[in-house]
């Protein structure tokens, strides 16, 4: 007695076997050569942390003293530069502020070229350097750093735009047990900080890699 194959049955057996070979083919690519790639997707989740704002632009991180900066901004607000979103100094950074009633305070970065509180995120291989002792003061108890991540590639950078500084200062804070959270900004939506006592939307939330 002759058997025939069902139609319907090979082409399952067909998309079974493609879909096998796929996932081979993926599998080893991430085992290409040896080397192990682990894929990480960072969550988002609420948390009594408070926020250590930092700003990375081109190859620098500016980790940004908020008690001067609110002092400043105030002052200017006292000027009258809140009227019409004026663009202001704010004398810290090389960094100029606007003050908007829903965003805060909007910060525009341009030429920090010349300022001595950002840094390169090769200083964090030095034990001594700025960056590190001022990433080192975060406390991971009551504490986490929130990046403020420039996607536009500088003109006298190195590594293309701020995510190279940031994933750096990132898996150092790794390291130290010290979670982050992260925005991405650039000249058109620059970085903002506001109060949420006031503004539901002002949300700086930590997150936490797939493998933590």
């Amino acid at each position: 007695m002759k058997q025939y194959i069902n139609v319907d049955s090979l082409t399952d057996i067909v998309s079974n076997s493609v879909g096998i070979l796929i996932i081979l083919a993926v599998v080893s690519l991430i085992h290409d050569n040896s080397k192990t790639y682990q894929l990480e997707i960072p969550i988002e989740h609420q948390s009594e942390l408070a926020p250590i704002f930092i700003i990375a632009k081109d190859d620098k991180l500016i980790v940004l003293d908020m008690d001067k900066i609110f002092t400043n901004a105030a002052m200017q607000a006292t000027d009258g530069a809140a009227g019409g979103k004026r663009i202001f100094p704010l004398n810290y950074g090389q960094l100029f502020a606007q003050i908007d009633d829903r965003e805060g305070i909007v910060f525009h970065a341009q030429d920090i070229a010349g300022s001595k509180d950002w840094h390169h995120f090769t200083t964090l291989q030095k034990n001594n350097s700025t960056l590190r002792q001022q990433l080192n003061q975060i406390d991971p108890k009551k504490q986490f750093a929130y990046f403020f991540v420039y996607d536009e590639v500088g003109d006298s950078n190195i590594s293309g735009s701020g995510f190279e500084s940031f994933r750096i200062a990132r898996e150092y804070l790794k390291s130290k047990h010290i979670k982050s959270g992260w925005k991405p900004v650039d000249s058109d939506h620059p970085a903002s900080i506001c109060d949420m006592s006031f503004n539901a939307l002002c949300k700086y939330l930590p997150s936490y890699l797939g493998s933590s």
